[in-house]
């Protein structure tokens, strides 16, 4: 069992540890820096020697300076995103080139490939090669090549979008000693064995000019498809200048919308040289746009109109020579046109602005055909709506011949009209001159709103509609805008726009323009044209003037979490009214700024704002401010008070911070305690009581004088109640006498338990009583009942208001048993005989009476004591009372030691000496038997 042990707790360890390393790894690798978006060998700026790149590689906004070559190998890639590659040549490196080889492939996004000609002795013609199966070239989103030098693709595939070819402008050949001529033009561009060249939006530019002029070569088989492209080949006669393309017998290209360089056409058309040179079996084919718009007898756009183009006066359907002169587009030339080839997006259906973009075939040259071309640019579309009903359009549309190739050549509009068709379904916005009669005027350097009122004439509601204003016509200067709107069918909806502050003065206009961007199709341009009015503005410069504030008033309270309204005028000096004052509401707390909004004065300067007051607002006085933006209007600034509506209970105390609620609990716990406190002192006192010797209440023995008659103690002297010395205080034993004196306090339980039981000694011996006279035993009940019918009969309170007034009053002896009762005493309380009604003696004689404190008396001498008849008793009543109604409102006083073996009984300590020692008291306490069992008590 032990090695088991040992096994699993060594497991134990081990799961630990490998615990404790695994945690570890993972914080190490949750805590390593993020991997690049892709790989890219090169992360530095500079590369020297060659880069072979032989693996995919994404690099991303980095400029190469690259002193070497760059070879894109079989299964490698540069996909290089906003950045460039500059190659940096000198004279003496002249061999630097860039090359993607078979299967590899270069892709320029928004990035370049140049040559660098700040360098000593530069060199920045460029080899750049694309050659063998699979390579490839891509260019777009604004890439260039910029270098002179060779531009070859041998098999190649090149996609080059919104892109260009070009070379340095003479201005940054300036001063580095080149030949301006020789190395401002772009590379010679020669594609050969199958490459398929794509160019679509794309410029082959500042092709090369010299002794002789460079030419774009196409051969063996390789192919041009060119889309709205400019290609730089010209007429010029100058043979320096004469730039062409080059078609060999195997090749073709293929122009849709192609321009060529004008600027260099010879004045005389009789010495114009062709721009593009096929050889015999090769062609290049030039397509021209037709934008066709369908629109019904109202001049709204109909959309899905099927259209057909024939060739006029043939009946022969338009061809495509790039897709076999079929009738149907090219996959190349419907990705341009963002078309398919059949369905809701057919290239040969109106879309929803009614309108389609049909190419067509218009020139062919041929070797055969040069100087000019084939040209046969007359075709005649057929626009066919299906309805129901179904209705049918056509007209017609002409291309000049070869060689007018320019931008306005290349396209033509045609309008096809159903007359007898209405097919208006769109919306129709419409903004109304007539809506906008009056000058506006709006103070200077404020911003400022008008209302805008735009309409809809259309059959179809008219949602994301926007609206905009543009200061004088200038669509680049646009002050307002508000989108997201909704007009229903054949109604208007009224628009607030917030103007910005305009910082010219005088006369202007504000040019409203409804879907400014041109997004819904409202049915063509007669429904485009209404889509604008103009508000005259007068501009002036803001006057002097003043806020006032109507509401809230001064020292108004606020509910926190509640809106407050804010409202008022912006006025000049004379109470004119200012309208078009842009003002800030604030609301500060102690210059903490609480809340705040904005608003505009209006006519007659009247202005209105909300804020929004916190729920968590704290009470108190806060500052409320109406600021205008016009540094000549003077602020007004008024205080208010945020105030909760609570009952009264549930208000802060000022300065206190806390609720009234608490404060008087607080206050009632206070009182409570000071009563309380007071009841303690007046019951039972803190620490010892003793009596008045004037007046004879009971009072605190530390007092300096009383409280009730005002007399002044003496200090730390009391009387010796056994020979009545004047002695300290403190002492523990008489210095005169030599009695010893207690020094503890018998409590109130122990002295009603002691008088209870004197109480049923005396009771005991009336219950004997009564069964002697009846003889029999008697219970407690049938005893109380005869007791009660008896007149010695007397509660323990009666009973024990006697023992306290025989202690204060005075004593008589029993007639029958001679033991001292009260002198008002009926019954004995010990033996319970009736006693004979005797005159009371008067306070102070022969009844025991207990010591009092003694007053000052100003220059005499303490007064004498009357004898006391008995011992003293080991508790008191109060003087101030006539009867103590029961034993627990009996006061405690201090008792004495019994002297040791016949010393005399001693008399209560007295803790109070009268001012001046002229004599001491007499009359010591006469001494008994009983008086002695009462002090053992």
């Amino acid at each position: 069992m032990s090695n088991r042990a040992e096994r699993n707790g060594a497991a134990l360890s081990l799961l630990v540890i490998s615990a404790l390393v695994l945690g570890a790894l993972f914080a190490f690798i949750a805590n390593s820096p993020a991997a690049r978006a892709g790989p890219c060998d090169q992360v530095g700026g500079v590369i020297t020697g060659d880069w072979t790149i032989t693996t995919p590689q994404t690099c991303s906004g980095i400029v190469y300076y690259v002193d070497g070559t760059i070879n894109i190998n079989a299964g490698g890639s540069l996909n290089l995103s906003n950045g460039g590659i500059i190659f940096t040549k000198d004279a003496a490196n002249p061999g630097y080139s860039l090359n993607v080889n078979a299967g590899g492939s270069l892709i320029l996004d928004a990035s370049y490939v140049t040559t660098d000609p700040v360098a000593i002795a530069p060199y920045v013609q460029l080899a750049f090669t694309v050659s063998g199966a699979s390579s490839a070239l891509t260019m777009k989103n604004g890439a260039f090549l910029k270098f002179p030098g060779w531009f070859n693709a041998t098999g190649a595939t090149l996609n080059i979008t919104d892109s260009r070819i070009t070379g340095f402008e003479d201005s940054e050949l300036a001063g580095t000693g080149l030949d301006t001529d020789s190395n401002n033009d772009a590379p010679l561009i020669a594609w050969s064995a199958s490459t398929n060249a794509n160019l679509y939006r794309s410029r082959i530019e500042r092709v090369y000019e010299g002794t002789v002029a460079g030419h774009i070569r196409l051969s063996t088989s390789s192919n041009l498809y060119a889309y709205d492209s400019y290609i730089g080949v010209d007429y010029s006669d100058d043979p320096a200048r004469h730039n062409t393309l080059q078609v060999d017998g195997t090749s073709n290209a293929y122009l849709y919308g192609v321009t060529i360089d004008r600027a260099q056409d010879p004045p005389s058309m009789s010495t114009w040289q062709p721009a593009f040179l096929p050889a015999a079996g090769g062609s290049v084919y030039i397509m021209r746009w037709a934008r066709v718009t369908a629109i019904d007898s109202t001049n709204f756009a109909v959309s899905g109109t099927a259209l057909a183009a024939t060739l006029s006066p043939s009946a022969n359907a338009a061809q495509y020579p790039d897709n076999g002169m079929l009738t149907t587009p090219s996959q190349r030339t419907l990705w341009f046109l963002g078309r398919t080839l059949s369905g809701a997006n057919a290239w040969d259906r109106t879309g929803p602005g009614g309108e389609a973009r049909i190419p067509l075939y218009t020139d062919q040259i041929t070797n055969s055909s040069l100087p000019n071309a084939d040209s046969f640019g007359n075709y005649q579309v057929v626009a066919t709506y299906t309805g129901p009903p179904l209705k049918s359009a056509s007209g017609g549309v002409s291309f000049p011949a070869y060689p007018s190739l320019s931008l306005t050549n290349n396209t033509r509009q045609l309008t096809l009209t159903f007359s007898d068709l209405v097919v208006r379904t769109g919306p129709d916005l419409e903004l109304r001159q007539s809506d906008y009669p009056t000058t506006v005027t709006v103070i200077q350097n404020q911003p400022f709103t008008v209302q805008a009122m735009i309409h809809n004439a259309g059959q179809t509601t008219a949602t994301s509609t926007i609206i905009a204003a543009y200061l004088d016509g200038n669509l680049s200067d646009e002050v307002a805008r508000v989108g997201g709107l909704t007009i229903g069918v054949g109604g208007s909806l009224s628009q607030t726009l917030n103007v910005d502050a305009l910082t010219v003065a005088g006369a202007h206009t504000l040019m409203l323009s409804v879907d400014p961007d041109n997004l819904i199709n409202e049915g063509g341009a007669a429904q485009e044209n209404n889509n604008w009015a103009n508000i005259t503005l007068f501009v002036q410069p803001p006057p002097a003037g003043f806020v006032a504030i109507a509401s809230p008033e001064r020292d108004q309270a606020i509910q926190p979490g509640s809106p407050l309204v804010v409202n008022g005028f912006v006025r000049e000096p004379d109470s004119t009214g200012i309208a078009g004052v842009l003002l800030t509401i604030e609301l500060r707390h102690q210059g903490n700024l609480v809340a705040s909004s904005t608003t505009t004065s209006v006519a007659e300067g009247f202005f209105q704002g909300t804020l929004d007051v916190p729920s968590g607002a704290a009470e108190g006085t806060y500052d409320l401010s109406v600021t205008p933006s016009a540094g000549s209007i003077s602020p007004e600034v008024r205080p208010v008070v945020v105030q909760r509506n609570v009952s009264f209970l549930d208000r802060i105390v000022p300065i206190l911070g806390i609720s009234y609620l608490w404060f008087l609990l607080i206050l009632a716990g206070a009182a409570a305690v000071a009563i309380g406190l007071t009841l303690y002192i007046k019951v039972y006192g803190l620490g010892k009581m003793v009596e008045c010797g004037e007046c004879g209440a009971f009072i605190p023995e530390d007092a300096t004088t009383c409280p009730k008659c005002g007399v002044e103690f003496e200090k730390d002297m009391a009387k010796c109640s056994n020979c009545q010395a004047w002695i300290p205080v403190e002492v523990k034993q008489c210095p005169e006498c030599g009695v010893e004196f207690a020094t503890g306090e018998v409590e109130m339980a122990d002295y009603q338990e002691k008088m209870r039981l004197q109480y049923d000694e005396v009771v005991g011996k009336f219950k004997e009583e009564a069964s002697r006279q009846l003889g029999r035993a008697l219970s407690e009940t049938e005893f109380q009942e005869w007791w009660r019918k008896q007149p010695t009969f007397l509660t323990f309170e009666d009973w024990l208001k006697e023992e306290e007034e025989m202690r204060k009053m005075g004593s008589k002896p029993c007639p029958t048993c001679g033991t001292l009762n009260s002198v008002t005493a009926t019954v004995c309380h010990k033996c319970g005989s009736l006693m004979r009604e005797t005159a009371r003696p008067p306070s102070g004689g022969s009844g025991g009476s207990a010591p009092m404190i003694q007053t000052r008396r100003p220059g005499g001498t303490p007064p004498s004591e009357g004898p006391s008849g008995g011992a003293a008793a080991p508790y008191a009543p109060s003087s101030a009372q006539p009867s103590v109604p029961s034993g627990t409102e009996s006061i405690p006083r201090r008792v004495i030691r019994k002297p040791i073996a016949s010393q005399p009984v001693v008399q209560k300590k007295v803790i109070k000496k009268p001012m001046g020692e002229g004599q001491e008291g007499e009359g010591q306490s006469d001494s008994s038997s009983d008086n002695s069992s009462e002090d053992e008590l």
